[in-house]
């Protein structure tokens, strides 16, 4: 930073260019393609004056379902200014719409493609610059330090989505007729981010029962915890888990329904887990199940645990 006078456009240029120079005096034919972050806060006379215009292209990107097309505009007008001659854009198929999303929104990703649609088809506005491609990306973590954001196998129906419409030129019926031949659906619905039918891609088994996981696990607990939450206050509070006793005639009032809820949800979750192990390393598996399961699994499962060792002191009195 000292040598570049606290400049932090300087150093970056002073640091693309020499990365850029070696590229292209490399037999391999390659250009460089600059995911345009510290371009956009660059001027387009220090970016002229760099020189590596001659030898890189812009990669423009933006993830969000309802961007501005006209500050894009604005972007790639500015681009073509600094003397870029090709640009490239870059959309999402999953994992933009936050950290530690479980579920994806493929709604949302393909309004982003749609607009990204708009942004190609207005490229003859700007004939000095030509439009390479678009680089469809799928996020797995937001940095080195994050969660993990949505597994592939759930993010692949969103890919076949956003694949075929940028094909097709928009999410048109022969779109949607070919992403649930391939994905082995009978329907999509897009408002509700849900697909209807098993599917047979690669992964489906994950994807149904991650639906399953993010959308009712929580809830499902929650509800089997409080439906009886007068019963256990009564008769299973967390007195009586402390000091291990309770009365196992009034107990089976709420147990075997909760019981039959913990059952249910560990039978799917090992099922969950033996598929992720196919495909994933152990600590993969093992970070999503404490982001996803645990935290609302343990709950349950430590109940389950105090309410079988209570029925099986079978009515003790309460230890002194």
């Amino acid at each position: 930073m000292s040598r570049n006078g606290g400049d932090m456009g300087k150093m970056y240029l002073n640091h693309i260019r020499e990365v850029v120079q070696f590229i292209a005096s490399q037999p391999w034919g390659l250009q460089v393609l600059l995911w345009d972050d510290m371009l956009r806060k660059v001027g387009v006379a220090a970016i002229q004056d760099s020189g590596i215009a001659k030898h890189a292209s812009p990669v423009l990107w933006f993830y969000a379902p309802d961007f501005d097309t006209q500050q894009i505009g604005r972007y790639i007008e500015k681009y073509a200014e600094c003397g870029f001659s090709t640009i490239w854009f870059a959309s999402a198929f999953k994992g933009t719409t936050g950290p530690a999303q479980a579920w994806t929104p493929f709604n949302t990703h393909l309004q982003n493609h749609l607009r990204w649609l708009k942004v190609i088809q207005s490229m003859e506005k700007t004939p000095s610059i030509h439009f390479q491609g678009i680089v469809v990306t799928g996020w797995q973590r937001y940095d080195h330090y994050s969660a993990l954001c949505e597994l592939l196998p759930v993010g692949i129906p969103s890919l076949a989505v956003c694949l075929q419409t940028l094909v097709n030129g928009a999410f048109t019926e022969a779109a949607k007729k070919k992403v649930l031949s391939i994905l082995g659906f009978q329907d999509l619905h897009p408002e509700k981010n849900t697909c209807e039918g098993t599917g047979v891609f690669p992964g489906s088994d994950i994807y149904r029962m991650v639906e399953q996981v993010d959308g009712q696990l929580k809830d499902s607990v929650n509800k089997v915890l409080e439906d009886e939450s007068s019963s256990i206050k009564g008769w299973f509070s967390p007195y009586h888990r402390k000091h291990q006793f309770g009365n196992p005639r009034n107990m089976e009032s709420f147990g075997s329904k909760v019981l039959k809820v913990h059952e249910d949800w560990e039978s799917i979750i090992q099922t969950l887990r033996s598929h992720m192990e196919s495909i994933y390393f152990p600590d993969t598996v093992e970070e999503w199940m404490e982001e996803n399961v645990n935290l609302h699994m343990d709950r349950l499962r430590e109940f389950v645990r105090d309410f079988k060792e209570v029925i099986r002191l079978n009515a003790r009195p309460k230890s002194l």
